[in-house]
Parts: structure tokens; sequence; C-alpha cells
């Protein structure tokens, strides 16, 4: 009795051993790293989930001003980060010059408006991109919500 019971007790140990060794984490099944284009890091950071929130709220504003969402960047990785470290932080700001009307009704200045709240979230994503430095996913998305910016204050611009 006395063997049986180690015999046990030792195959499932071997058992459990063999279990945890075979289906436990592997490092191919892991999410895609940040350095990958266009796809979310692999361990979210408080300022990943932010930028997330923030690209959704503009995405919103372009889906309920019938605007098109900006396409994905043209530049991605090094490229993509040289393109956001470029953009003045000055251009997230509604000029009024020559080229750019006051809002002259009430859907003109809805259209202002919802420009300035895009443009006040792709300076954050911005900001936050400039913070982590060299991480692409963050960089394209500074460089997403740029061109955004830039579609919805042409839209406010040109409204009549």
């Amino acid at each position: 009795m006395r063997g049986t019971g180690f015999g046990i007790i030792a195959g499932a140990s071997c058992a459990a051993l063999f279990a945890c060794a075979a289906g436990g984490p592997k490092s191919s099944t892991a999410p895609p790293s940040s350095s990958d284009s266009g796809m979310a890091p692999a361990m979210e950071s408080r300022e990943h989930l932010e930028i997330t929130r923030l690209e959704k709220q503009i995405d919103d504003e372009l889906t309920r001003r019938s605007l098109p969402a900006a396409s994905p960047p043209s530049c991605s990785g090094a490229s993509c980060a040289q393109v956001s470290a470029a953009i003045p932080m000055g251009s997230f700001e509604r000029v009024l010059g020559p080229s750019c009307k006051a809002p002259v009704n009430d859907t003109c200045k809805d259209s202002c408006v919802m420009s300035d709240s895009i443009c006040k979230n792709a300076e954050r994503i911005c900001d936050i991109a400039k913070q982590l430095g060299n991480d692409a996913w963050a960089n394209e998305k500074c460089v997403k919500g740029s061109e955004s910016c830039a579609e919805s204050q042409k839209r406010c611009c040109s409204c009549l």
C-alpha cells in the first residue's frame, strides 16, 4: 500500500509538471509588440490606453459629422516617428486667417467646435507619443490624429 500511494503521488506530480510545461504561456501566442505597424502594443500601458480612448473620440466625432476617418498613415516605424516629431504643436489650433471664415450659423459653429475637439485630442495623442519616444504605434496614431485635425479644420473653415 505504501508503495502504491507514493507511485500515485509521483505520477500525479509528473503529470502536473508535464501539463504545466506543455500548456504554459508561449511567446509565440503573445499579442504583437508596439513595433508592429498599426498594431496595439503587447502590454497596454496607461499611455497606450489613453491614446486608444482619444482616437475613439476622434473617430466618433468624424462619424457624427459625416467626415471620413483618416486613412492609416503612409509612414511606419522610424519614418512615422520623424513625421510625428516634426508636427508643430501650434498646428492643432484653429487660426482664423484669410482662408478661414468665422462660423456664421449654428451648423458652422458646431463644425468648428467639433474640429476643436478633434484637434485637442490629436494634440494630446501627439504629446503622449512624444513622451513615449520611439513607439511606432503611438507615433502612427499621432500622425493619423493630425490628419483628422487638418481635415476637420478644412470643414470648419469652408463652412458657409
